[in-house]
């Protein structure tokens, strides 16, 4: 029997079958039941091996089906992040938002009131933008399977004062929001923050000034 090849031109993930066109643009049924061992779930536009036998209505369709190429996964942009953050819904990351706001409030306070040098705000601003930076390429990288930013480098940049940008980062891109232990360490890192910031700004701590 001399196997084919062909592009899956239509797939039903749910009910697990479709049809492949092959060279001469003949399309011949596929069922999820008749791919090769170990093969993984198709999807349109994938190049298939597959040899031919009759199927249960008396038409070819194809069998012993092998993927020997997955179709190209396209680039995204942040504007498909934005998209796809629309159906978060907004109460579940409003306390980021809060708990940024908080920290800002509390460095202003302690600025103005001289308890803490300004350096201190240009630190966790510069941080900030820098964490920042790093949660959206995260953002790219996995929205295009590509080599992604570890979350140990994450939370280091968080806690050395990008925590504010960090905040702000996950409710833009909506990322990093989901995952429990990831979520967890984010908010100790920033109570961490905000009860080092009050007690600085309510004099209870103080830090030298130039």
């Amino acid at each position: 029997m001399m196997s084919r090849t062909g592009e899956l031109v239509q797939w039903n993930n749910k009910g697990g079958y479709g049809f492949v066109r092959d060279g001469t643009g003949n399309d011949f049924y596929v069922h999820i039941s008749k791919l090769a061992d170990g093969e993984p779930r198709p999807k349109p536009g994938d190049q298939l091996r597959f040899d031919i036998a009759t199927g249960r209505n008396g038409r070819p369709a194809a069998i012993n089906i092998v993927v020997t190429a997955a179709a190209p996964v396209p680039e995204r942009s942040m504007r498909d992040v934005r998209r796809l953050s629309d159906a978060v819904p907004r109460y579940q990351i409003g306390l980021r938002t809060t708990a940024a706001t908080m920290l800002t409030l509390l460095i202003l306070l302690a600025i103005v009131t001289d308890r803490a040098p300004l350096w201190l705000g240009t630190i966790y601003t510069l941080m900030g933008l820098a964490s920042a930076l790093l949660y959206r390429f995260d953002k790219l990288y996995a929205l295009n399977d590509r080599w992604r930013v570890s979350e140990a480098n994450l939370h280091v940049v968080d806690f050395c004062f990008g925590i504010i940008g960090g905040l702000i980062a996950q409710e833009i891109y909506r990322h990093k929001t989901v995952k429990p232990r990831f979520v967890a360490v984010t908010w100790a890192l920033a109570l961490i923050h905000v009860l080092g910031l009050a007690m600085l700004a309510l004099g209870w701590v103080s830090i030298a000034l130039p």
